[in-house]
């Protein structure tokens, strides 16, 4: 508290290259980035750090393989290579994983195909994970009994990554990070808009949502990173914008561990949609479901 305390008098009374709305993974990635630039760089958010979507996600690192239907290789290509990047980058956090594809009879494709798709998706991603490799129904029921195999015709098994850890705190080691390179972050402090002043630099109207304090911060440029609630902060600062947010909902079910293999269990539900058994620690995430 006596650090937050310190930044949020370290927010008036001075003017920062970059003020950045919301401390998610996106707020929290350009703070630290930009700190290390050697920008004056402020972070706020109305809440928690990472206390809204950052900390809410299935922590899958994916290299976007349902794009391979929609043919839209370019952006798995890019995704495929972020994804890389974030692995070696942090190897104690972001890992592989095996994803244990089982297909049931009448599916929309052959398993063959979708094996070379496997295969054609590893060379998007410059061969860096482990190959993909072909499941028989035999070799389902031996490797993972926990899967009712009995409509099975079998099914392919190949990588991706995930946080071993967890998004929230990868998010806080961002912050962390931008804080030590001389950013003044601060939670619970809501931006109430702000507007343009005659020398270019933005005025942000803040409060604290503590003790109820009113002040302002001042900043060349403004970053609106506040996740889902990006339109809402633009009409605050009078920002028009072309493209805007279409919410869609996703349900994780979160149980006790269901397998005892560091594996991504895939399914397809009756519609044709993917879903997962993701381990987390000492239990499994099933998702997403709606």
């Amino acid at each position: 508290m006596q650090l937050r305390a310190t930044n949020i008098a370290k927010l008036k009374g001075r003017t920062f290259d970059v003020l950045i709305v919301g401390g998610g993974i996106n707020g929290a990635v350009a703070a630290a980035a930009l700190s290390g630039k050697g920008a004056k760089v402020a972070l706020i958010d109305r809440g928690d750090f990472a206390g809204f979507t950052s900390s809410q996600s299935s922590n899958l690192v994916w290299g976007g393989i349902k794009y391979m239907e929609s043919y839209d290789f370019k952006l798995v290509r890019k995704l495929c290579l972020s994804r890389n990047r974030l692995m070696r980058n942090y190897p104690s956090s972001v890992k592989e994983v095996r994803f244990f594809t089982v297909l049931d009879r009448g599916f929309r494709y052959p398993r063959l195909v979708l094996w070379a798709g496997a295969w054609l998706y590893w060379l998007f991603g410059n061969g860096f994970t482990r190959p993909p490799r072909l499941l028989s129904r035999r070799e389902i029921l031996r490797q993972e009994p926990l899967v009712n195999a009995k409509e099975s015709v079998g099914g392919f098994e190949y990588s991706d990554a995930y946080l071993e850890d967890n998004d929230a705190r990868l998010t806080f080691n961002f912050v962390r990070t931008a804080l030590n390179r001389g950013c003044i972050a601060a939670n619970y402090v809501e931006s109430r808009g702000g507007r343009r002043g005659s020398d270019g630099a933005w005025r942000v109207s803040a409060r604290d949502k503590v003790d109820g304090e009113d002040f302002e911060i001042s900043a060349r440029v403004l970053i609106n990173a506040a996740g889902p609630f990006v339109d809402e902060h633009n009409g605050l600062t009078g920002q028009q914008t072309l493209h805007h947010h279409v919410y869609s909902k996703g349900i994780h079910l979160v149980v006790p561990s269901l397998s005892r293999e560091r594996r991504v269990l895939t399914f397809t539900a009756s519609d044709g949609r993917m879903f997962f058994a993701i381990p987390m620690g000492r239990r499994t995430c099933i998702g997403t479901t709606d």
